[in-house]
C-alpha cells in the first residue's frame, strides 16, 4: 500500500509541475485577440491607401495565390471578408508567423484541422504584410 502511495504521490507531483509548465505558455489576452507574433499593439490603419493595396495585390497574386483565393477555397480558406472577420494585428501576425499561429492559437488550430495547407513562412517582411492587408481591406470593400 505504501508503494502504491509513493507512485500516486510521484504521479501527482508530475501532474502538477507539467501543469505549471503549461501556464507558461497560455496566450495573453491580446494575443487571443491579435494573434502571436510581431504584431504586439493595435495598429493604426486610417483609410484605405489603394498604392499600399495594390502592392499587396501583387504580393497576394506571387505567394498567397498557391493556398488561397478571395472567393474559393484552395488548401487554405477563402479570403474575400477576413478582413471584417478578424483583427487587423491577427491578419499580419498570421501572414509573419503562420507555422506558431497554426499549432499554439486556438483559431489558428482550427483552421489547421479544417484546411490542409502547409503552413509555411512566407519570407515576407512586415512592410509587405501591411500591404497585403491593405489589399484585403480593399478587397472587402470590392476595391480590388
Amino acid at each position: 500500500m505504501k508503494f502504491f502511495l509513493s507512485y500516486l504521490l510521484i504521479f501527482v507531483f508530475v501532474l502538477f509541475g507539467c501543469r505549471n509548465g503549461e501556464t507558461e505558455d497560455a496566450l495573453t489576452e491580446f494575443e487571443l485577440a491579435h494573434g502571436i507574433g510581431p504584431i504586439t499593439e493595435k495598429l493604426e490603419l486610417g483609410e484605405l491607401d489603394l498604392e499600399k493595396a495594390e502592392r499587396g495585390q501583387q504580393i497576394f497574386q506571387s505567394i498567397c495565390v498557391a493556398c488561397h483565393n478571395l472567393d474559393a477555397v484552395i488548401s487554405g480558406p477563402r479570403l474575400r471578408n477576413v478582413a471584417d472577420r478578424r483583427e487587423p494585428e491577427f491578419i499580419v501576425n498570421y501572414i509573419l508567423n503562420p507555422r506558431e499561429m497554426s499549432q499554439k492559437h486556438p483559431v489558428g488550430q482550427e483552421l489547421s484541422q479544417s484546411y490542409a495547407g502547409a503552413k509555411t513562412d512566407l519570407g515576407l517582411n512586415r512592410e509587405e504584410a501591411l500591404d497585403v492587408l491593405e489589399f484585403l481591406r480593399a478587397a472587402n470593400k470590392r476595391e480590388m
